[in-house]
């Protein structure tokens, strides 16, 4: 996990990566439930950030419920 944002509502679990990977989302998910676990009542949302992400990678992260974002 590269950035841990909150809010009164919301967790947003951001992982920065040049060129995503199928594991670096599957790595991110493991985060994912583990703040879910411990913060039940809020709402966790998964971020995946990076330069060279390409189509596969991003429909796979979307298909999870995570955010893909290109910088």
């Amino acid at each position: 996990m590269d950035l841990l944002v909150e809010t009164d509502r919301i967790i947003y679990v951001v992982e920065i990566k040049i060129k995503p990977k199928h594991e670096d989302i599957g790595v991110l998910i493991a985060k994912l439930d583990l703040i879910k676990k411990s913060q039940p009542e809020r709402e966790v949302v998964g971020v995946l950030a990076g330069t060279l992400v390409g189509k596969e990678i991003e429909a796979y992260a979307r298909e999870k419920g995570v955010l893909v974002y290109r910088y």
